[in-house]
Parts: structure tokens; sequence; C-alpha cells
């Protein structure tokens, strides 16, 4: 199987676990004139097996993408990073501020060190190597074999 359907695979897999766990949760305990829908050993037995299969494919997964572990961690920290800068207060200038409705306004003169057309221009930059490196690894997905 190819490592991008595996991705898929191990994000369905996912998904169902989210779901036994969130119905183990919920038909744990009601009131003792009210029916359970569900049998909780019963849920749990098939939660430990999908979380067996989910370890399993995770694994397999991790196992076939070894040798692109660089561009997988690059890709990540470089998308925390365009996170980081677009929030990034790049005020500057005089502005006019006050404290609430009754408060008198003064003014406040910012400076940014980083500005906003040098933040926009590095965001655009990071941005046009994390589609490089998405396209990679997707390459490398969609070619590259894991064995389940």
């Amino acid at each position: 199987m190819k490592i991008a359907k595996a991705l898929k695979l191990k994000n369905q897999l996912a998904g169902e676990v989210t779901q036994l766990k969130d119905l183990l949760t919920k038909q744990n305990s009601r009131s003792s004139k009210q029916k359970f829908d569900y049998d909780n050993r019963e849920v749990l037995t098939r939660l430990l097996a999908k979380l067996a299969e989910l370890v399993k494919v995770k694994a397999a997964v991790a196992a076939a993408n070894s040798e692109i572990y660089d561009k997988i961690f690059r890709l990540a920290e470089l998308k925390g990073l365009v996170t980081t800068l677009t929030g990034l207060d790049t005020k500057a200038g005089v502005f006019h501020e006050g404290h609430g409705f009754a408060g008198s306004a003064y003014e406040v003169e910012y400076v940014a060190q980083l500005g906003k057309v040098d933040v926009d221009k590095l965001v655009a930059e990071l941005n046009a190597e994390i589609q490089s490196l998405q396209d990679a690894l997707d390459e490398f997905n969609f070619n590259r074999s894991v064995n389940l």
C-alpha cells in the first residue's frame, strides 16, 4: 500500500477511535431507569482493537517516512513560524488611545522592529518553501509503499 493510502487509513482509524472513545464516555453511567444503548464492555473491546490497528499503521508509516523526516519536521516548524509571524503586531506610528468611554485620549507612538512589509515578504518566502516541501512529501507519499 502506498503511504498516501496508509495516511488516509490512519485518519479514518483515528476518527473511529475518537467516536468509540466518545461513545464509551457517554454510555458509561445512566439512571437505573434508563436503558443503555451500547454495552461498554463491547465498545471497549472494539476500541482496543482499533487502537492496535491504528498503532500498527502509524508505526508502518513512520518507518516508511524515516528517510524524509527532515522534510516533515521542517515543514511543521515552518508552518508554526508562519503562524507566529502572521500574528505578529506590526503596528507603527502615532495612535490615539484612551481608557474606556470616559477616559481621555492620549497619543502613543509605536515602533515595530519588523514592519508589515517585511513580515509579509518573509511569510511569502516561507510559504513558497512550505509549498515546495509539501509537493516533495506528496510525491514521496504517492510513490513509496508502506509495509502493512
